[in-house]
């Protein structure tokens, strides 16, 4: 809930760096909320974890997990902050975001919908602080004014009213505001000369003033103006001041004011034994916390789940401030009902407290934990050279030549000798030299470097080219025999093709559509010739045409041509190649499922065949029987083709799609069914390679670690999970 900041925020740009067993680096600030925990870094970038289950991640999903996310388009955050099922984010250009729960309208967008994914909140801007309460927000505002959202029946919005709001309303009177707090019923704000004003319920003397009125408007808090923070809880509140010292006042059941003595308070009074502190947070339900300047911690009051962070066993409470054990570098500290966390000058974060949902971040499984531990980043799979997607699978090869792969197993397609799904990356045995991959709907295969090629998985069509079939597939690679001098692969539904040194293609597998290009209709367990085909530098295949690029940049085509998708103005089936029409000038090709790409020599994309949902990128659903520009799209350097989608990399580093879109595979987070025109992919940057599967995508970046995209069904993104994903997730290795 109530955010914490000391020192002033780290600069933008550092690229959090993740590996195995990792703490989680880059944090700038830490944020707890009711059973989720986030975290704000030095890229701007925001991580959640916990209990997902109404969107509080952020992820674009309703999933919960142990280990920190990405909240989805967050890229230059500069505070964080959490509240009972929902967080918000300050971002550089002073507007906010929120996400999670919005049952009040604490989001403050204008609707009472929960969001997975960060909403703005309408017409704010120039924002310097914000706090999430536990049903509504409360932001200060670089003029000094204050705005909240949300719920209001206890007058917690401080506009001197009890309706809720779903867009912010002004606080009234306050001009000069420095931070403020959001509890569960009433709200605070510090002003700029230490005084602190407190509004809404007042049952226990919460808001300060030294009575039991409840008040609509702020009321100043008795005792001065030397406050410099301010923490709301539920019905308590406390406020370091100036000297170092901690002032709490109103309900004190559980000690939550920390001084050592039973009764509630309508006025401050002194925590004693409490000296240097520099905040204070009190968004516990009854409890308490305050970092002090030696980077060590204090906490009181109600202790469940071992949330005081002293080892001593759940259950023992304690009325005065009791040390955070293995905390002595914290620099900011951030408490919820159930657990605590702090951020450590080391840029690392520790948690403690309830874990029930994965909020302490150390992916122990543990139910709680009673002293502090590292928030573990998630083991991201690195050192990746190249990714294919196939059907439910998804496969990559490393710069060292090994392979793995992760998702659907049915037909031994992940070629770890088993046939079991796995919702992470597993190493395939026997191949150490892979120079490049092609994943079909349930097979694999891999080029090593002496131009030989090795596959597995499905094998009822000959799709793995051993000169027989193998109807329950192939779960460990095997050599395709006779095939050498192989320069590239590529695989389709039922059939794999490689271009071979000379120029020429062999193809094999499933061929009742003429994918094969032998002239006839007949499978073949064997690699074929092509026939006809010569200096081709390229080949592309996906359900059952395959294309290839010649060296002087035209295109051929072969297979079904039902939808267009040979590109020679008929939809005729074609048994050989056949000219794709106007195209002389192409640099990249692929095959989707029905339809074709390219990208030509001046960086435009065109595509011709099935549009019915978009994938051809020309702003309709018009089939084409011959290339049409891609709408919007400039510098293109590489495209790759799903079933009914398309993606492009661009020179700008970005990546765009188009075309259906019913389980996110466009990437964009957006929940439009048919996408026409091409549209920007979320968080991806410096992307090195990419490639698209039958309704998923997946990027390598520069650095080596990908990011997948769309159906999940089978754990194909390799997050660990089998929600579908809108926007890209980072591919985890299995601890």
């Amino acid at each position: 809930m109530r955010r914490l900041v000391i020192e002033a925020l780290l600069a933008l740009g550092v690229v959090l760096a993740l590996s195995a067993c990792q703490r989680l680096g880059g944090v700038v600030d830490v944020a707890a909320g009711e059973h989720f925990s986030c975290s704000l870094h030095d890229d701007g970038t925001v991580r959640c974890w916990g209990d997902g289950s109404l969107g509080q991640l952020g992820d674009g999903t309703t999933v919960s997990s142990e280990g920190p996310v990405r909240v989805s388009g967050i890229g230059s955050a500069t505070a964080v902050t959490a509240g009972d099922q929902h967080a918000c984010a300050v971002l550089a250009d002073g507007t906010a975001r929120c996400w999670g729960s919005n049952g009040a309208g604490q989001l403050g967008d204008g609707t009472p919908n929960d969001s997975t994914t960060p909403v703005a909140v309408s017409g704010l801007s120039d924002v310097v602080a914000i706090d999430a309460g536990r049903w509504h927000t409360c932001a200060a505002l670089a003029d000094g004014t204050a705005r909240c959202w949300g719920d209001g029946w206890a007058g917690q919005l401080g506009n001197g009213g009890t309706a809720p709001s779903s867009t912010p309303v002004a606080v009234s009177g306050i001009t000069d505001a420095t931070a403020v707090s959001a509890g569960s019923t009433h709200s605070c704000a510090v002003l700029a000369d230490g005084v602190a004003q407190c509004w809404g319920l007042n049952d226990w003397g919460q808001l300060g003033d030294g009575s039991e009125d409840s008040s609509l408007v702020p009321v100043t808090v008795t005792g001065g103006g030397d406050a410099v923070d301010v923490s709301v809880g539920y019905n308590h509140t406390c406020a370091a001041l100036a000297d170092g010292t901690v002032r709490c006042w109103g309900q004190n059941p559980y000690g939550e004011l920390g001084t050592g003595t039973e009764g509630w308070t309508s006025v401050p009074v002194e925590v004693p034994g409490v000296a240097g502190a520099v905040a204070v947070d009190a968004s516990g339900e009854h409890n308490t916390c305050t970092v002090l300047a030696d980077g060590t911690g204090r906490c009181w009051g109600d202790n469940p789940f071992g949330q005081l962070g002293d080892g001593i066993s759940p259950g023992t409470g304690s009325g005065t401030p009791v040390t955070v054990l293995d905390l002595d570098d914290a620099t900011t500290i951030s408490i919820s009902n159930d657990h605590a966390c702090a951020r450590l000058g080391d840029g690392t974060a520790r948690c403690w407290g309830s874990n029930g949902y994965g909020e302490v971040g150390d992916h122990s499984g543990a139910p709680q934990r009673e002293t502090p531990v590292a928030v573990l980043a998630p083991k991201l799979v690195g050192t990746v050279a190249e990714t294919v997607s196939g059907g439910d699978h998804t496969c990559a090869r490393t710069t060292a030549g090994t392979v793995a792969c992760w998702g659907d197993n049915l037909r031994g397609q992940l070629g770890d000798g088993t046939t079991t799904d796995r919702p992470h990356p597993t190493t395939v045995p026997g191949i150490s030299t892979a120079t490049a991959l092609a994943a079909g709907n349930r097979h694999t295969c891999a080029l090593l470097a002496d131009t030989t090629v090795r596959c597995w998985g499905d094998d009822y069509y000959g799709q793995l080219g051993t000169g027989t079939t193998h109807p329950s597939g192939l779960s460990t690679p095997t050599a395709v025999p006779g095939l050498t001098g192989v320069t590239g692969i590529t695989a389709g539904w039922g059939h794999t093709c490689a271009v071979l040194t000379d120029g020429t293609a062999r193809c094999w597998g499933y061929n009742a559509d003429g994918a094969v290009g032998d002239g006839t209709t007949a499978h073949r367990s064997s690699p074929t010739a092509v026939s006809g085909l010569t200096g081709a530098v390229e080949i592309s295949a996906r359900y059952s045409h395959t294309c290839a690029r010649l060296g002087t940049g035209a295109l051929r085509c072969w297979g079904l041509g039902a939808y267009g998708q040979l590109g020679d103005g008929t939809e005729v089936t074609r048994l050989t190649p056949v000219a794709v029409t106007g195209i002389t000038d192409a640099v990249a090709l692929t095959a989707g499922g029905y339809h074709t790409c390219a990208v030509l020599s001046g960086g435009t994309a065109k595509c011709w065949g099935n549009n019915g949902m978009g994938q051809i990128g020309d702003g309709t659903t018009t089939f084409r029987k011959t290339p049409v520009v891609v709408t919007g799209l400039a510098g293109a350097t590489s495209i790759t083709g799903g079933h009914n989608h398309t993606c492009a990399t661009l020179a700008d580093d970005t990546v765009r799609c188009w075309g259906f879109n019913n389980v996110g595979q466009v990437g964009d987070g957006s929940a439009v069914q048919n996408v026409l025109t091409p549209v920007v992919v979320t968080d991806l940057a410096t992307v090195a390679s990419l490639d698209a599967g039958l309704y998923h995508g997946c990027a390598v970046l520069d650095g080596g670690t990908m990011r997948c995209w769309g159906r999940n069904t089978q754990a194909q993104l390799g997050d660990g999970t089998t929600a579908n994903r809108s926007t890209p997730v980072g591919v985890v290795s299995d601890r």
